[in-house]
Parts: C-alpha cells; structure tokens; sequence
C-alpha cells in the first residue's frame, strides 16, 4: 500500500509559511509547516514519502546546512530551495548539491505547484527504483562466486568461447553457469540481465 507523501515546509517568516501552506492545502496536498530547520530534522519521517521545500536564508540553520544534514542521514527526499534574488551562487552550490530545484521570490502559485508536483513525481521514481534495486542486488548476492563472475562477464558482451577461455572452464560449462544465472536473476533475456547489470552496478548506462 503507498504511504501518502507529505510536503514538508521550512520558512522562518511566518506569514510567507502560511501563504505556502495554504496553497499547497488548497489542491488536496498533505502538508507539515515548521519555523525552523532543526524542527524539521526534529520531526521529520525519513521513510515517509514527499518533499521538502525549504529557505535558503535561516537564522538557526541556512538551507545548504539543512541540505547537508539531511545527506548524512541519507535523507532521498528531493528539496526545493525558495531563493532571494541575491542569492543565486547559493543556489547553484545547492542545485550541485543535490537540490531538485530553486525557486527565486517572488514567485507565483502556478510555479510553487509545478515545482512541487515534478519533486514528488520523482520521489515516486526514486523509491520505485531502489525497491527495484534491493530486489536485484538480493539476487545478485544469492549468486556463487562463479556465477557472478559468468554474469559479469555475460552482460560485458563477451562470447562463451571468450568467456570460458577467461575463466579456464569449457564452454559448456559457461553456457551451464549462464543457464543457473537467468534463472536465479529472473531474467527472460539478455537484454532484462543488462537492466538489471544496471540496477546492481555491475554496468554503467552508456549513451
């Protein structure tokens, strides 16, 4: 069952938190408003879906304070930083940092929502992804050490022949370990054992 995503609202001027709280509220969304950064920290739910968007300028804990605090506790939530129009270095250091986006006051509603729509679409993807993730690095792990060394190899695009003259083992005998791979993986071909090279690591994305 999908756990409800939550917006999470750090401002320290109160009438702007409200504003920002209230719009959000307005289009159905679950929203959490603190005064501060070490609220946040305080309070927040690591495991709960959402976002954050946040203030650069805070007098307890700046932004990309926040932003590096959430990073040690491996917090995936995408942030949103709300920037004054002096403060555009530190918005690009915070976009470097891992910010999913920034927006510069004054902006309108329609931009708030846009904004917040994309960060919680993508903390959708991000969560899909790396529940996708355990599942294939559990399997991985539940490989011999040969078998993982033949699925290495497979999904580098070398031939049986290659491989086994790599590994001093007859072709047969590869073909045999490549058999107990698909089948321990759950891979139907090839091409769904490079996906999941991928999502193991074992193989980069190239474009």
């Amino acid at each position: 069952m999908l756990t409800e995503q939550v917006i999470h609202v750090v401002d320290d001027d109160l009438p702007f938190l409200a504003a920002i709280e209230r719009t959000l509220r307005s289009t159905g969304l679950t929203v959490r408003g603190y005064t501060c950064a070490r609220a946040l920290l305080d309070e927040i739910d690591l495991n709960q879906p959402g976002c954050i968007v946040t203030d650069l300028r805070m007098p307890d804990m700046n932004g990309l304070e926040l932003q590096q605090a959430l990073d040690k506790r491996h917090c995936h939530l995408p942030i949103i930083f709300i920037t004054g129009h002096g403060d555009a270095t530190t918005a690009v250091i915070a976009l470097k940092g891992g910010a999913m986006d920034f927006l510069t006051k004054p902006f309108s509603e329609k931009d708030l929502l846009n904004c917040v729509a994309q960060a919680l679409q993508k903390n959708l993807i991000d969560r899909r992804l790396a529940g996708e993730q355990a599942v294939v690095r559990e399997r991985y792990t539940n490989l011999t050490p040969r078998e993982q060394q033949v699925f290495r190899l497979v999904v580098s695009d070398l031939p049986n022949k290659l491989i086994a003259r790599q590994l001093k083992i007859s072709p047969r005998t590869v073909e045999h370990h490549r058999e107990h791979v698909m089948h321990k993986m759950q891979a139907h071909s090839a091409t769904e054992l490079l996906t999941m090279a991928m999502l193991c690591g074992i193989r980069e994305l190239h474009l």
